[in-house]
This record gives structure tokens, sequence and C-alpha cells, in this order.
């Protein structure tokens, strides 16, 4: 049976973590926000010295490569860019991955425990019971844990397959620089 002051320590936990996960959102708005103001006011000036410089162009063949010359540094930004934001997602999706994990884990244990002490007042003849809810917790358990190494492959692979994407587009990138010139 839960007690008062459990129900009541069980609230506050969980209001903390509400607080947690707000400000966590907080920190990620803020944090987006300044990416995509910073990455804004360097475009803006770019473009502008491009623009400068395209004015200035005495001939189409000035203006290709001006161009040219624009292209690659754009690709590297807006790789520098969405990194940075992987990054920070990343590093948000682990944090709330660790709360809810330690979250988990003293669910698990508090519903352990309370069951133990339950089982200790079952009548005599309830040791089937007992053992097939013992056996129910196990099972519950592992599968959250086989799910939670699922969504940690899932997660790697995709962790993966950008990073190989960056690389494909990187290799074609400098591949087709020299071309250009």
């Amino acid at each position: 049976m839960l007690k008062s002051n459990q129900f009541a320590a069980a609230n506050e936990a969980a209001v903390e973590q509400f607080s947690k996960f707000a400000r966590m959102s907080l920190a990620n708005v803020e944090k987006f926000a300044g990416l995509g103001l910073d990455a804004a006011r360097e475009s803006v000036e770019l473009a502008t010295r491009h623009a400068q410089a395209l004015a200035g162009a005495r001939d189409v063949n000035e203006v290709v490569a001006l161009n040219q010359a624009a292209l690659e540094p754009s690709l590297k930004r807006a790789y520098a860019l969405s990194r940075t934001a992987f990054d920070a997602a990343t590093e948000t999706s682990n944090e709330v991955k660790r709360v809810l994990e330690k979250q988990n884990a003293e669910v698990q244990k508090a519903a352990v425990a309370a069951l133990e002490e339950a089982f200790k007042y079952a009548p005599s003849g309830s040791e089937t019971v007992v053992a097939n809810v013992k056996s129910a917790m196990a099972a519950a358990q592992s599968a959250y844990e086989n799910l939670a190494a699922v969504n940690k492959q899932i997660y790697d692979t995709v962790g993966k397959t950008v990073e190989q994407s960056v690389a494909t587009a990187q290799a074609a990138s400098k591949k087709a620089a020299p071309r250009r010139k």
C-alpha cells in the first residue's frame, strides 16, 4: 500500500522531472534560435558581399567563376549548421534517455519492493501466483531492456548513415571542385 509520504515524494519527483524537461526544452529553443539567427546573419553578410562582387563583374565568365567559388563555402556552412543542430539534438536525446532510464530503474525498484512487501502477507498456497507475478515482472523488464537495445541500434544506425552520407557528399564535392576550375 502506498503511504502518504511515498505519494508526496512521487509527486515531488514528477514535478521536478517536468521542470527539468521544461528547462531542457527552453534551452534547446534558445540553442536552435541562436543557430538560426547566426546562420541568417552570416547568410545576409555573405549574400551582400557576393552581390557586390557580382555587380563588379566585367563579363559572364567572371560571374560564373564567382558563383562557382561561392558554392563550396555555402555547402560547408550548411553542413556545419546541420552538424551542429544534429549534435544538439543528439545531446538532448541522450539526456532525456538517461533521465527516463533512471526513472524506469527507480520505478522498477519501487514496484519490486512493494510486491515483495505484499508477498510477505500472501496467504499460504499462493506461492505459484507469487512466482508467476515475479516471472511476469522479469519478462517485462527483459522486454524493456530489449526495446532499449533495439532503440540504441536504430539510433546508432541512423548516426552512421548520416556520417556516411556526409562523407559521400564531401567526396563528391571534392571531385567536382577540380572539374569547375
